[in-house]
């Protein structure tokens, strides 16, 4: 009786400590599923933080390298533009520098690269794609100063594009020497009385990154006008 006793006892302690153990298991097993799909799931939160992160800095610099694309092009733009109107002259005292003048467009003699015969006449405009384009023309062989004629081929020059100035932000405005500016177009005797042109650019670089616009502006003063009135 007491073997048996002993025997029962021993085989029901036998099943319980086998089932608890069986219990542990099962419970670290399911723990360590749970600390797995944690890891997993802190990894993966990680990895899309930092690929944002590396995806905003890559922007950021795409962006930077646009803005200064934006502003070469504007220096550019302007320097040779600068350039080329203070050039302006009249082709003889009491008539004006300018052919024509609005907005948008401006054409003048101009006294550039013209080491031999007289001044030539340059068209700067806008075209259909943004871009500033000069036209250069030099006087007929056959003409006579202060008389010339421009009946030749003109030599076209590339100056720059991006261009953006809407209908309502003129690219070029223009003053007299007291300093009042003239309504566009002008007539023949605001033209007579043009003594600097302000030039305003709006660059932006096409792209699908926001990056803003670059302005700059400058008034350019025709020395050869003044110096032209003043005589």
């Amino acid at each position: 009786m007491n073997a048996a006793l002993r025997t029962h006892f021993g085989v029901e302690h036998h099943h319980h400590e086998r089932g608890h153990h069986e219990r542990g298991h099962h419970e670290r097993g399911q723990s360590s599923l749970v600390e797995i799909t944690l890891t997993l799931l802190i990894l993966g939160l990680v990895m899309v933080f930092l690929f944002s992160s590396v995806e905003s800095a890559e922007r950021s610099v795409a962006t930077t390298k646009l803005r200064i694309t934006n502003l070469d092009e504007a220096r550019t733009l302007m320097a040779v533009l600068t350039k080329d109107i203070r050039t302006a002259t009249r082709l003889t005292a009491g008539t004006p520098p300018f052919v024509a003048a609005t907005d948008r467009e401006l054409t003048f003699y101009a006294n550039l690269d013209n080491a031999t015969g007289g001044p030539r006449q340059v068209r700067i405009y806008i075209d259909a794609t943004s871009e500033i384009v000069a036209s250069v023309t030099a006087p007929d062989a056959a003409s006579v100063a202060p008389d010339y004629t421009y009946t030749g081929t003109a030599r076209l020059r590339y100056v720059g594009r991006y261009l953006v100035n809407s209908v309502a932000q003129p690219v070029f405005e223009y003053f007299d020497g007291a300093g009042t500016q003239l309504t566009t177009p002008l007539s023949n005797a605001d033209r007579l009385a043009v003594a600097s042109v302000k030039i305003t650019l709006i660059v932006r670089s096409k792209s699908t990154l926001s990056h803003g616009n670059i302005t700059l502006v400058d008034q350019v003063r025709l020395p050869n006008v003044e110096y032209q009135s003043a005589g």
